[in-house]
């Protein structure tokens, strides 16, 4: 790295104590003022003032940013603060973190990674933070920074419910200046999958492919040091790693992770990364003492760090765990469609998946309170319920989401029919569901037309409205025109042309 060009011959200098001259010569990399910083860093973490400690931990590296120890150590004190700050709230926690950053010396390239490192502490889910520390890193020719930085990206990237093509083109190239093919070819094979016509991606993925081989055979090393002989030593080390990444997993290799990782577990419970890679070890292998292991070591991990993913992962397991009853208890009915017991059974293990879900994703709304797409999902799950005003509730906060704008009235709608003297604030939603929607034959569509098609023929059949009745027919007979088989849209059409003509009979 030619930034560190003069490194060893400052470093010595200041091991010796040589004048502040000579030590201002290349204030870029000292581990002696370094130290300081990181040996203040870990004191004001366990005095659990994290967000000056994420403060300490960056002015040092800003003096030895090769450092791994202390980018794990400001990671550490990141997550701390961030547990810290779900039990004492947002308001003084900012302000802390404000304080914090704008003690971060920002100067010069590495003050420019720095700064990015501490933006991506600040908001670890946050895709641009990361990308833009892990690029900056990438440019210095911080290796190991770089790839770690990038890999969370790399994380919430392929979470994201957003993807997008040049997020991952960014990744690719980063992952390639550090040398890091591998991940640049999964990077590369994702935004494929969102451009697959992207020739010229194509090209570069297939080419990092080609280097990727050649690095994990060590004939890049060739002429160095070690050389081929060096993979071989590390071939264990290769392989844990090989084994942790690779999408599908034999049971042996599933049974060493899981070991691995709760050996590593064990030796420091503490540690959050730890808890994560046990429990995910844990689901990936998802044997039934597993599962139950994970919830309890989830369990334990909220308690401990007050990190609601925890409490969020405990429970996306046992939603998971009641959804294969639901399964199990449908096809012993199914094979048996006359056994009442078996039914009961069924509708007694759905009813409990519902319940389950409620209680998970009320929770979630609590804790993110403007994620309107949890609304939507949890009004959904009142309305099965049969908790109509409480749908409602969640459905009139969810409908500013674009995104499952449809979804919502016509759920809404739904609540409304159900609930007795609300029809007419039933057919207003259904028409405000196919306000402005372009394919009123899409599926969605179709399911609104045909709820307010029932909704009109209620109001019909209950007040002798002609009108609704006309309307009613018009939808009827357009449903049954794009699909006659649909639902009992011919019943329904006899009987509401039936009505017409006992309105105008006078009968």
């Amino acid at each position: 790295m030619a930034i560190f060009g003069k490194k060893k011959a400052d470093e010595q200098a200041g091991v010796n104590g040589a004048a502040d001259a000579s030590e201002a010569v290349d204030e870029a990399f000292s581990p002696r003022k370094a130290k300081a910083f990181f040996d203040r860093a870990k004191t004001v973490h366990d005095s659990t003032n994290y967000a000056y400690a994420m403060q300490l931990w960056c002015n040092g590296l800003r003096f030895e940013p090769v450092s791994m120890e202390a980018l794990n150590g400001f990671l550490t004190s990141a997550s701390a603060f961030h547990a810290e700050a779900e039990k004492d709230g947002k308001g003084k926690s900012a302000k802390a973190l404000k304080d914090a950053r704008a003690g971060v010396t920002s100067k010069g390239k590495i003050g420019k990674f720095i700064l990015a490192l501490f933006d991506f502490g600040a908001k670890p889910t946050d895709i641009s933070g990361a990308l833009k520390a892990g690029e900056l890193a990438a440019e210095l020719g911080l290796r190991d920074a770089a790839t770690y930085v990038m890999g969370k990206a790399f994380e919430h990237a392929v979470q994201d419910k957003k993807q997008r093509k040049d997020t991952y083109a960014r990744l690719l190239n980063a992952f390639e200046k550090v040398e890091a093919y591998d991940l640049a070819v999964k990077a590369g094979g994702f935004g494929l999958q969102i451009d697959p016509s992207d020739a010229d991606l194509q090209n570069h993925v297939r080419n990092l492919g080609a280097r990727a081989t050649m690095s994990r055979g060590g004939f890049d090393d060739v002429g160095e040091e070690g050389g081929f002989r060096k993979n071989v030593r590390d071939a264990d080390k290769q392989r844990q790693l090989e084994e942790s990444e690779r999408i599908s997993k034999t049971d042996d290799v599933k049974d060493r992770l899981v070991s691995q990782a709760e050996a590593e577990y064990k030796a420091n419970p503490s540690d959050v990364p730890l808890i994560e890679k046990y429990g995910r070890a844990l689901r990936e292998r998802g044997k039934n003492a597993d599962e139950l292991k994970a919830i309890a070591l989830y369990t334990t991990a909220f308690k401990d760090t007050g990190q609601f993913k925890f409490r969020q992962l405990s429970g996306e397991i046992q939603v998971r765990r009641s959804r294969r009853e639901v399964l199990k208890h449908k096809q012993a009915s199914e094979a048996s469609p006359g056994d009442a017991g078996l039914r009961q059974a069924f509708e007694k293990a759905r009813r409990a998946l519902v319940e389950l879900e409620v209680n998970e994703l009320e929770l979630q709304v609590e804790k993110y309170p403007t994620e309107l797409t949890l609304k939507y999902e949890l009004g959904k799950r009142y309305h099965e319920l049969g908790k109509h005003n409480e749908a409602i509730e969640q459905f009139q906060l969810a409908q500013e989401d674009a995104k499952h704008k449809r979804g919502v009235l016509l759920y809404m709608a739904r609540s409304f029919m159900a609930l007795d003297g609300w029809l007419d604030e039933a057919i207003a939603t259904y028409h405000r569901a196919l306000e402005g929607l372009d394919d009123q034959k899409s599926d969605i569509g179709l399911e609104i037309r045909y709820g307010l098609m029932l909704a009109l023929q209620h109001k019909a059949e209950g007040e002798r409205d002609l009108a609704s009745a006309e309307e009613a027919d018009k939808l009827a007979g357009g449903i049954a025109i794009q699909s006659f088989g649909y639902k009992d849209i011919r019943e329904r059409r006899e009987a509401i042309k039936k009505l017409i003509t006992d309105f105008k009979s006078g009968a």
